[in-house]
């Protein structure tokens, strides 16, 4: 049994203190939202994961976890791990914001009694395990004492929706570290979640820093890739869907985040694309290819909505538009960057009327569009009430919808912005049906206006 601490309730901090909290440690999580504290000590998780409750209900019920406000209240026990899962938005410019993670090291200065490890688990900059050194380094310096303590940067690879899988059984733990007391000590804190040695990468922190940013930029580089792609099979008459499948067969490309879409979203690839961008900024060496992903990425959310009032125009404001799917993805009711957001913004802005529907999202939403925009109780009361429908979320009660459902539709349209259906099908049923990159049976659109295309990199920024 090892003292852990955790500073940060967030989908980091809880997976990480919760998985750790089941192999039998000793973990106190940190918020200082006290109504959170509360929830959390009643089992009550305030977002939803799937696993996340039940594994927290059973920790509290072995007592190994337990929830503190303050930093100092969890450090009066003196931890021998203390772990810095605190977020870091975005700053206008792109960058990373530190200040909860400087303030979190400055609370460690000052509470800090014996050794520890202090942990950056925070998606954070290179350079950052330096400067969270020498600020619990002055810290202690104005306090009068001399504490050891080691630094270490461990990035975390958890996918929202499948977090607790991820952490349980990690394809590979990465630790930057300056010491080997560090990174054995890290090691046999990790060992009970590894089944081979070889999963442990230690190095050093600025390459474990980079690592994060580096892995992100790369699977949002592939989605970028798809959908622009999808933009040259449509015009080709080529099948997007058939091209991945030819793609993935071969060993050095594989199957994963290939699919063609409305693009990218979610609290991790948006910030961390744009912070890997302003990163090479401040180096003077422009991350040209990453800057263009982020394009992409940006471009794809303004062409779908482009084809929803291209295909209808001014009658758009006479329509009710029906939504599937609000969450950045299925599994996770994380708005956060999202493509509904974007969407939504443009129906109302050109009058339409707008009903949504998502299994676990709504409140979410909710707290953005008000009463702007209508709410369904399930996926039926849209179809049965829109005039068009526009599928944002792959949730796998839409995925496994009989197309048929869609005749419901008064005008028998849908914008598919995860292409879940067969555009044979649709086709079939006498359904319009506007996918990406799959030659759907509705005819392509002219070319967007030059309004619409990035020119140059400083363009970006386009919301």
């Amino acid at each position: 049994m090892k003292k852990i601490a955790i500073v940060g309730a967030g989908y980091v901090g809880l997976v990480t203190g919760a998985c750790f909290a089941q192999k039998g440690n000793r973990v106190t999580i940190i918020d200082n939202n006290q109504e959170k504290i509360n929830q959390l000590l009643e089992g009550t998780i305030p977002f939803y994961e799937p696993h996340l409750d039940t594994i927290v209900k059973d920790a509290l019920a072995k007592k190994t976890i337990n929830f503190a406000s303050t930093i100092q209240e969890a450090l009066s026990d003196n931890p021998a791990f203390i772990f810095s899962c605190v977020g870091t938005p975005s700053l206008a410019n792109g960058a990373a914001d530190l200040s909860y993670v400087e303030n979190v090291a400055a609370e460690i200065g000052t509470h800090l009694q014996q050794h520890a490890i202090i942990v950056n688990k925070s998606t954070v900059p290179v350079g950052t395990a330096v400067k969270v050194h020498n600020i619990i380094a002055s810290k202690l310096t104005e306090r009068g004492v001399t504490i050891s303590f080691d630094v270490a940067s461990n990035p975390e690879f958890l996918k929202e929706g499948d977090a607790v899988n991820d952490f349980l059984m990690p394809d590979r733990v990465v630790v930057g570290v300056d010491s080997a007391h560090a990174a054995e000590a890290l090691y046999d804190l990790y060992k009970p979640f590894l089944t081979t040695e070889k999963q442990f990468l230690v190095m050093t922190p600025p390459s474990a820093e980079l690592t994060k940013y580096a892995s992100n930029a790369m699977l949002a580089t592939r989605i970028s890739f798809m959908n622009q792609l999808a933009h040259l099979a449509d015009k080709l008459g080529a099948d997007i869907h058939q091209i991945k499948h030819g793609m993935a067969q071969d060993r050095r490309i594989g199957a994963h985040f290939l699919n063609a879409g409305i693009g990218y979203g979610g609290s991790c690839f948006p910030k961390d694309v744009a912070a890997l961008v302003q990163m090479g900024m401040e180096q003077h060496y422009p991350m040209t290819l990453v800057k263009e992903v982020e394009n992409i990425n940006h471009v794809q959310r303004i062409w779908f909505s482009h084809r929803i009032s291209t295909h209808y125009g001014p009658a758009l404001a006479t329509k009710t538009a029906g939504i599937w799917g609000l969450a950045f993805k299925p599994e996770t009711d994380d708005i956060r960057s999202a493509p509904s957001i974007d969407v939504i913004k443009k129906l109302l802005e050109q009058g339409a009327n707008v009903i949504v529907y998502d299994p676990v999202a709504t409140e979410n939403i909710k707290k953005i569009f008000g009463n702007h925009i209508s709410y369904a109780d399930n996926s039926q009361q849209v179809l049965q009430q829109a005039d068009f429908l526009v599928l944002l979320t792959e949730w796998e009660e839409f995925t496994k919808a009989i197309p048929s459902q869609c005749l419901q539709l008064k005008d028998k349209v849908v914008f598919d912005g995860r292409n879940c259906f067969n555009p044979e099908d649709m086709q079939a049923l006498g359904i319009s049906y506007y996918c990406i990159g799959r030659n759907s049976n509705a005819p392509y659109d002219k070319p967007m206006s030059n309004q619409y295309v990035f020119t140059s990199h400083s363009d970006a920024n386009i919301w």
